[in-house]
Formats: C-alpha cells, structure tokens, sequence
C-alpha cells in the first residue's frame, strides 16, 4: 500500500510530530470527508510499499529521517515551490509559505541524504491573473530553476482549476490577483518555454491532471511527460525488490496516480494558499491546528470540530 501524506493537508510542514507519533504507533485514522466513515490505515513497514509526502516545507520533517531509515519506511517527495513568494504584489497567493530559500533546506536534504530521483518540484497551479501573466511565470519559473538545478530530475506542472470555494477565495483577493483561464494555445506556449527552461538545467517537465486532447501538440513534441504524482514508473525505480501490479486510483479527469491511502484531513493546513481545493475556511484551519493533539489524536484533526 501507498500512504499519501498528504494531498489535502502539509503534513511535513505542520504535523510532523503527530506524523511520527502515528508511525511508532503503527497506524493513523482518517475520517472520509464524504461519507464521514474513519477507517484506520496502517503505517507497519511490512504493509507500506512507500510514503508520498507533498509538502511546501520538508525542514520540520529532516530531523525525523534517521527514524523513518530505521524503521525501512521509503518515501519519496512532491516538494511544492512556485514564484508566489518572490514577489510581494502576489504574497497573498500563499501567504504563509516560507520563501523559496528558506523552503530549500528541506528540499537539499532530500537530495543529499537519498537522491535527486526522491523529491520531485511542483510548480503548481500556474493560475493567471493581471500580475502573474505568461511572462512573470516564466521569469519566476527560470530564477527557482536555477535555485533547484542538480537537486531534482523532475518538475510537476499544471493549471489553476475553477472551483466554487477556490474561487469565493481567490476572490478575496485584491483585484489585480483574480484568476482568468487564457486560450489554450498561451498555455501551450507557457509549458513548452518552461520545458526548454527546465530541459537547459537537467530537469524533466510532467503535468499533472492536464488535458492531453487539447496539450498533445507539447506531448507530441516530446517535451514534457503525462504526470502521475501516485507513480508506479517512480516507485519501481527506486525499490526494483518491491515492484508490484498497481490498481489505477484517479482522484479527477486526467489524473495519473496509482492506488494510495491519503492520510489527511480537509480545513487543516495553515499555509493560507488562495488558491487551496482543500481549505474552506484559513480560521477553522487555524482553529483546528490549535485544538489539535500530536501525541494522543489518531487523526490530523481533532475529533470534534472547534466551536465556530
């Protein structure tokens, strides 16, 4: 079994010591969001093919890593760094992430301890707006390049997605920041220069979830990879002694992503992304951060939500 940790919440960044409380005690719980039904997902090193962490600061994690060698736990990382945090017109993208050269220690250590093959870079969504035009990405995009080249082989692209609550976010937002889809053919262009920027420092574009009927002319041209963050192709690589038959798990169209137990909690992350699927509410988030207990909450949330 895969275990996600996590996609809907930053784990690394924010749950570390929960996390590890959890791996000592040999499982975590998760309350599905949908049908409100907890199911317990074990952590033993005989039931976990990997760990996935998805994070936008690893360093919380770093001192834990001797633990988790000793207790033959493989991970490998989605190490999120986009251009946000350069630039103080668009810090209310994400206006809890650390820069990029504090976010880097954590991102350095992944490579130097295990490889360039265990942390992959996410520079994602690339949402448009009347700042973050085609050209301020792909400016933003070639200074992190070159801050990440020899640390990584991979970078995970893809496009800000309209959704009711990112959107009621998003529009929180000074004006200057709302979200516009462009045509299809400027976001071509977009992903084959940051392609040829990538490719001129040793990194490979993938996207993740794009649609490839409308895409095909940049996967065509052999430019950039179908993405699958949930990657069998990885796994394999880099545990060959566990390879195995690996069900599909799509989380949405045009997802990649094989089979895995996520291991987080919806309104829990503090990082107060706008653009954020898995964030109704920064105050609630907050909220539950504070009444949350590391050693002895078998989940990343309280049990019972705080009082409003």
């Amino acid at each position: 079994m895969v275990v996600s940790a996590s996609q809907r919440t930053d784990i690394p960044a924010f749950y570390s010591r929960w996390f590890m409380q959890r791996v000592r005690a040999g499982f975590a719980e998760v309350k599905n969001p949908y049908s409100a039904q907890v199911y317990r997902v074990s952590l033993l090193p005989e039931d976990v093919h990997a760990i996935v962490f998805w994070t936008k600061n690893f360093a919380p994690m770093i001192k834990h890593l001797d633990e988790l060698d000793a207790r033959g736990l493989d991970f490998y990382v989605q190490y999120t760094i986009n251009g946000f945090t350069l630039d103080e017109r668009t810090r209310p993208m994400e206006a809890r992430v650390p820069r990029p050269e504090i976010v880097l220690r954590g991102f350095r250590a992944i490579t130097e301890r295990y490889s360039r093959q265990h942390v992959l870079w996410r520079y994602h969504p690339i949402t448009f707006s009347q700042v973050c035009t085609p050209e301020w990405h792909l400016q933003k995009f070639a200074e992190l390049a070159e801050m990440l080249a020899g640390l990584t082989e991979r970078c995970v692209v893809g496009f800000h997605d309209s959704m009711k609550k990112v959107d009621r976010n998003m529009g929180l937002l000074p004006r200057e920041l709302h979200a516009y889809e462009p045509p299809v053919e400027t976001q071509i262009q977009v992903i084959r220069e940051m392609a040829r920027i990538a490719g001129g420092v040793g990194i490979t574009l993938q996207t993740c979830a794009e649609d490839f009927a409308a895409l095909g002319a940049v996967e065509g041209g052999g430019l950039v990879e179908r993405g699958s963050c949930i990657d069998k192709g990885l796994l394999d690589r880099l545990w060959p002694h566990k390879a195995q038959a690996m069900a599909a798990y799509p989380s949405r169209e045009q997802c990649g992503c094989y089979h895995n137990r996520d291991l987080g909690q919806y309104d829990t992350c503090l990082h107060q992304c706008a653009y954020c699927y898995a964030v109704n509410s920064h105050q609630v988030a907050l909220q539950r951060y504070k009444s949350h207990d590391p050693l002895n909450d078998t989940r990343n949330a309280p049990y019972k939500p705080p009082v409003e």
